[in-house]
């Protein structure tokens, strides 16, 4: 594989984000019947690894604001000539356990083109809009709706609940809906920069793909992505694991718990 080629794949594959963010217009709030699950903001530190060798770092952070919850990841990797940088947001509320999207951005820069998308769903209206100019989506509207960043979160929740398998509704950069599948392939325990930890080891279930995607999700911190896998062939093409976790603890948070 020549070096443009393995620079190109890193470009599209990497899953991280990191550029200054504007303000992105908030719907409203749905109205729910079900006491919505609280969450612990966090602030977590990761680096960013290809064949054993750090070249970069992310953080992730979740916090609350007025009833919205905001997860966002960052992320600046340096390889050769290669140079990305990535920021990725999405804002929601939770209806139970059920996590509802309001917003989503993602900006890149670096080496090649730089990138912007935006998406904004209204639960009210049941709308989803695409694009700085909020063009309106011809989907069907489904309240079961994740985006790129969000399901990471839906995840979390429904491997705490007791699930081992995962189906996914994901809105695409372009508000395009395609269906994600998960599965837990073991329990394990996981050496990281932060220390040894026990971790669910997912997997991305795609047919007829080249591509593996897998994820650590630790229960004893409170079900927090703790590693991500890329690789294609079964050869890695990013290794991202958690180095340093602050957790935001407040009256009003609580940590996901077992039933």
């Amino acid at each position: 594989m020549t070096m443009m080629s393995t620079i190109s794949e890193w470009r599209l594959r990497a899953p991280f984000l990191c550029l200054p963010l504007l303000a992105m217009p908030l719907a409203a709030e749905p109205v729910s019947d079900e006491l919505p699950l609280e969450l612990a903001p966090y602030q977590a530190e990761y680096v960013v690894y290809r064949n054993g060798r750090s070249h970069g770092k992310a953080e992730r952070e979740l916090k609350k604001d007025d009833g919205v919850y905001t997860l966002r990841y960052r992320s600046e990797i340096s390889w050769m000539i290669f140079r990305d940088r990535r920021e990725e947001q999405t804002q929601f509320t939770m209806r139970g356990a059920q996590v509802q999207p309001l917003a989503y951005r993602m900006s890149r820069s670096g080496t090649g083109p730089s990138r912007n998308y935006v998406l904004t769903l209204d639960p009210v209206k049941e709308e989803l809009r695409e694009g700085s100019k909020g063009e309106l989506k011809s989907h069907d509207w489904d309240d079961n709706w994740l985006d790129q960043l969000s399901y990471h979160q839906q995840l979390a929740i429904d491997l705490a609940a007791g699930k081992r398998s995962f189906r996914y509704e994901v809105l695409n950069r372009r508000g395009d809906p395609k269906t994600y599948d998960f599965r837990v392939v073991t329990k394990e325990l996981l050496p990281l920069p932060y220390g040894n930890v026990m971790a669910y080891r997912i997997e991305r279930v795609e047919e007829d793909s080249d591509r593996q995607i897998y994820a650590w999700v630790a229960p004893d911190l409170d079900y927090l992505l703790v590693r991500i896998w890329h690789g294609e062939n079964n050869v890695e093409q990013v290794d991202v694991q958690l180095h340093k976790v602050h957790w935001q603890q407040s009256s009003e948070t609580a940590t996901i718990s077992q039933p």
